[in-house]
């Protein structure tokens, strides 16, 4: 009977992240076709792609993912004493992407072959302090399972971010006003997470001690040492590929894979958002290996038939239709999403259930993984593009090295189960 409550908890707190998440994804795939039709070309989309793959290099890891232990603190002084420790880390973070910003402006835009991208390397600096201190938020209420918060935040960063992206086309402010939206968008967001803790967790402030902060970084040491790599080289693939992409095919053809991933992302990534917060949160009370592994196979299972309904939909929409809709420069924007969605539904079945290697401590492995799958990936693009020299053969030895990569580690991540120990659960 206990267990049947436990797993109707789970199902509604996923309930509640998926549907914020859903809404928050809903927003920006309603606005984007306006955005694409009226306002912004692809080579627009493609400068954001790069300028965002860019920013999340430094904004990812500028907590050294210290946010990730906050949620299986069981005592508040030793959650709020991390979450500062993670601010702290923060803060230096936020210097140097400053200096990076400020001094390197014009080499990075001449390397990204992006002339454009220095004129706005200026917000750097910015989307690092409001990507990362949300993600410090979000851990927070995980911990405190106040998953509507957070469902609810999502809803006021994508709403802002597209109402704002659309006002600065209407204006024609430029590629600067797809930027502007989805800063400000974080900006929104942070704003509600802050209102939020004021009203219900400012207790927990008078709480912080800057040695027992100390004390927590220390604890969590392995969140620094394997998963901020591990974070690093993740997006450092996102950024290799878009600038191959750009590089061998162009800003239109870039823009084109970053519309693709927003509208693929409607599919996947409110699911995975979702289900991966809660995961973890559940995986962190799990003592029993027996249980975990039950439950990696039957999670892995039914998302790999809910990532079906994307790649049938994908296929079921016509070319036709899109270039109707949004105009011949989107062309071959179908052709690239019906390759890419391919990769995307089995990194979602992974991605939804990453957060295992850490309750099992494998951080250490994951980050060697991550060395491989950076090789992989170059090593796909290559093969493709050598063998017929055309977009879609580089897109079809990228997406394959994608999928030989993903299932992969969901394989592992079942035999680590198998073999942990479950004493030291």
């Amino acid at each position: 009977m206990i267990q049947r409550i436990k797993e109707s908890d789970f199902i509604r707190n996923i309930f509640v992240l998926f549907s914020g998440s859903l809404l928050s994804q809903l927003i920006p795939f309603i606005a984007l076709p306006f955005l694409q039709k009226y306002f912004y070309s692809p080579a627009d989309f493609g400068l954001l792609a790069i300028f965002i793959s860019f920013c999340e290099l430094f904004a990812t890891v500028a907590t050294c993912k210290l946010e990730y232990g906050i949620v299986i603190q069981t005592r508040i002084k030793n959650a709020i004493n991390l979450l500062y420790g993670a601010i702290r880390v923060m803060l230096i973070v936020i210097v140097l992407s400053a200096i990076v910003a400020l001094v390197f402006k014009r080499e990075l835009a001449h390397y990204f072959g992006e002339p454009r991208l220095e004129n706005y390397l200026f917000l750097l600096p910015v989307y690092v302090l409001l990507f990362s201190f949300s993600e410090i938020a979000s851990y927070w209420f995980n911990r405190k399972k106040a998953f509507k918060t957070i469902s609810f935040s999502k809803v006021i960063q994508t709403s802002s971010s597209e109402s704002i992206k659309i006002v600065t086309g209407f204006f024609h402010f430029g590629p600067i006003g797809l930027i502007i939206g989805r800063v400000s968008g974080f900006l929104f967001a942070n704003l509600y997470y802050l209102k939020t803790f004021f009203k219900n967790d400012r207790k927990a402030l008078r709480l912080i001690d800057k040695r027992h902060s100390n004390q927590m970084i220390l604890e969590n040491k392995k969140f620094i040492l394997f998963t901020t790599p591990s974070v690093f080289i993740g997006n450092l693939i996102n950024l290799v590929y878009l600038q191959l992409f750009l590089i061998y095919f162009g800003e239109d053809i870039v823009g084109m894979i970053g519309v693709s991933m927003t509208y693929l992302s409607a599919g996947f990534g409110v699911v995975a958002i979702s289900f991966s917060q809660v995961f973890y949160s559940k995986v962190a009370e799990t003592k029993s290996k027996e249980k975990l592994l039950s439950m990696y196979k039957r999670f892995a299972k039914n998302l790999a038939l809910v990532a079906c309904v994307p790649i049938l939909l994908v296929y079921l929409i016509p070319a036709s239709w899109v270039a109707h809709l949004l105009g011949s420069k989107w062309l071959h924007l179908m052709g690239i999403a019906r390759i890419m969605v391919l990769w995307l539904a089995v990194w979602f079945v992974s991605s939804s259930l990453s957060f295992i290697y850490m309750r099992l401590r494998k951080q250490q492995v994951m980050m060697m993984y991550d060395f491989i799958h950076l090789i992989l990936i170059v090593i796909g693009f290559f093969a493709g593009y050598w063998i017929n020299l055309s977009l879609d053969a580089a897109l079809w030895g990228f997406t394959i090295a994608q999928i030989a990569f993903y299932l992969f580690v969901i394989y592992v991540a079942i035999h680590f189960i198998k073999r942990t120990d479950e004493s030291k659960l």
